[in-house]
C-alpha cells in the first residue's frame, strides 16, 4: 500500500514538473515573439513601444514619429506584424501623441478582409500594458523641422503685394509624458516690406511649453505657456468633451499680451491683459468627409463674434472655407493643408532634421478697413504644425483610412476610390 502511494506521489511530482517546464517554455517562446515584434516595429520607426501577445491577439501602445499623418502609422504596424507573424489575427493598438494615449485601433482579418474599428475607449488596454516596459523611449530626442513662411498682403495702393518669404526651423522635444517644448526662430529670406514691418527682422515664433493634461474616452485637456504665433505671448488652455466619436464640444481661452517692434524702442512686450475665450463644437461627417466647426466668444483683441469653418478631407489633404462675423463686421476666406514631407521620415539618432508633414496656408479677404485696423477676428497658434490635417485625431477619419490602407492599399492619386465594403454593398 505504501509502495503504491509512493508511486502515485512520484507520478504527480513528475507530471507537475512537466507542466511547469512546458509553461516555462511557452512563456519563453512568447517573450521571444514579443521581443521580435518590438524590434520590427522599432525598425519601422515606432517609439515608446509597450507590447503583449496573448494567443492570437496583439496588444500594443505606440508613438509614431516616422509616418505622415495619424492613420498611416497604425496601418503600417498592423500590416507589417500580420505579414511576418501569421499566427496573430487580432490587433489592439493604442496610438499616443507625445506619450499621451489618443485612441485605440482594433483590427481583425476575416476571410481575407480587414475589419477595423477606432474609438477612444482605450482604458482597459492602457491599464493592461501599464506594467510593461516602454521600449525605445522618445524622451529627449530632438526634431528640427524647417517650416517655410509665405506672406502676401495686398492692402497698398502703390504696389500689388507686400511679399515676405521666411524660413522658420522649429526645435521640438518631449521632456516628459504629454509635454512638448518648442523653440522656433524666424529668418527673413526675401521681402518687399515697409521699413518698420517686423517681418524684415529675425524674430521668434512659437517658443513655448505645451502640456496634454488629460486624454481619456470623453475628455482632452491641454495648456501652453510662452510665445505664440503671431506676436503673442501668455497662457492658453483648451478643454474638449468627446460627446460621440464624431462630435466634440470645447472651450478654448487664454490671457495674453503682445511682443512688438518699433524703430525707436526696439523689441518689447505689452501688458498681459488681453483675454480671449471661445466655445464651440467640432463635428466630422464620415460619409462626406466634411468637418464642421463653429465657435463663438471673444477674439484675441477683445471683439466679440463667431467663426464657422467647413473643411473637406481628401485623404491627407484638407481644404476648407471659413466666415467670421464680429462687432458688426464680416470677413471670409479659405485655408488648406497639403502633404509636404515624405510619407516616412524616420529618426535614427538623438537629432533629426526634417521637412514638415504639411504645408498650410490661410487666406483672409479682410474687405473692410475697420476690420483690418482694429484687428478683428484674430487668433493665434500655439504650435507650428497647427492646421486641419496634422494631428487630426478623429476616430471615424482614422478608421476609414486604416481600413482602406489594409484592404486595398491607400493611393493619394485615387483618394475617393470606393472601398471593398462599398463594393460589397452594391
Amino acid at each position: 500500500m505504501r509502495v503504491k502511494k509512493f508511486f502515485h506521489t512520484l507520478l504527480r511530482c513528475i507530471m507537475s514538473m512537466c507542466i511547469a517546464l512546458a509553461a516555462a517554455n511557452t512563456c519563453h517562446a512568447q517573450t521571444d515573439a514579443e521581443n521580435m515584434v518590438i524590434s520590427e516595429l522599432h525598425d519601422e520607426g515606432f517609439e515608446d513601444i509597450r507590447l503583449a501577445i496573448t494567443g492570437d491577439t496583439l496588444y500594443a501602445q505606440l508613438e509614431d514619429r516616422a509616418h505622415r499623418g495619424t492613420f498611416r502609422g497604425a496601418a503600417t504596424a498592423i500590416r507589417l506584424t500580420a505579414q511576418r507573424h501569421e499566427e496573430l489575427r487580432h490587433f489592439l493598438l493604442v496610438l499616443t501623441d507625445y506619450k499621451m494615449p489618443q485612441l485605440i485601433v482594433r483590427a481583425s482579418k476575416r476571410e481575407g478582409i480587414w475589419d477595423v474599428s477606432v474609438d477612444r475607449d482605450m482604458h482597459d488596454v492602457v491599464r493592461r500594458l501599464s506594467t510593461h516596459t516602454a521600449h525605445y523611449p522618445s524622451t529627449g530626442r530632438l526634431d528640427i523641422t524647417v517650416y517655410p513662411m509665405i506672406s502676401l498682403v495686398n492692402n497698398k495702393l502703390d504696389h500689388l503685394f507686400d511679399v515676405a518669404l521666411r524660413i522658420a526651423p522649429a526645435f521640438a522635444m518631449t521632456l516628459w509624458r504629454g509635454s512638448r517644448l518648442t523653440v522656433q526662430p524666424i529668418f527673413p529670406i526675401v521681402h518687399k516690406l515697409d521699413k518698420d514691418d517686423r517681418k524684415r527682422f529675425i524674430q521668434l515664433g512659437c517658443v513655448n511649453l505645451s502640456q496634454q493634461i488629460v486624454s481619456t474616452k470623453h475628455w482632452n485637456v491641454s495648456a501652453a505657456v510662452g510665445m505664440f504665433h503671431p506676436e503673442t505671448y501668455g497662457l492658453q488652455a483648451k478643454a474638449a468633451y468627446h460627446v460621440t466619436r464624431t462630435l466634440d464640444l470645447y472651450v478654448d481661452g487664454g490671457i495674453t499680451g503682445a511682443d512688438f517692434y518699433s524703430r525707436g524702442e526696439g523689441f518689447g512686450f505689452t501688458n498681459l491683459d488681453r483675454i480671449n475665450v471661445m466655445a464651440g463644437l467640432n463635428w466630422y461627417e464620415p460619409r462626406t468627409r466634411l468637418q464642421f466647426e463653429v465657435a463663438a466668444g471673444q477674439f484675441l483683441f477683445g471683439d466679440r463674434g463667431g467663426r464657422a469653418d467647413i473643411t473637406r478631407h481628401f485623404g491627407e489633404y484638407a481644404i476648407g472655407i471659413y466666415g467670421i462675423y464680429t462687432s458688426h463686421e464680416t470677413n471670409a476666406g479659405f485655408h488648406f493643408a497639403i502633404p509636404m514631407g515624405g510619407k516616412r521620415q524616420k529618426r535614427n539618432g538623438a537629432v533629426r532634421l526634417r521637412l514638415p508633414e504639411y504645408f498650410d496656408l490661410e487666406y483672409s479677404m479682410v474687405s473692410w478697413f475697420k476690420y483690418y485696423y482694429k484687428r478683428m477676428g484674430q487668433s493665434y497658434r500655439t504650435q507650428p504644425d497647427q492646421n486641419h490635417a496634422a494631428r487630426f485625431w478623429q476616430p471615424a477619419y482614422i478608421e476609414e483610412y486604416v481600413r482602406r490602407t489594409l484592404n486595398e492599399g491607400f493611393d493619394l492619386r485615387a483618394t475617393d476610390k470606393p472601398t471593398l465594403q462599398d463594393k460589397n454593398k452594391h
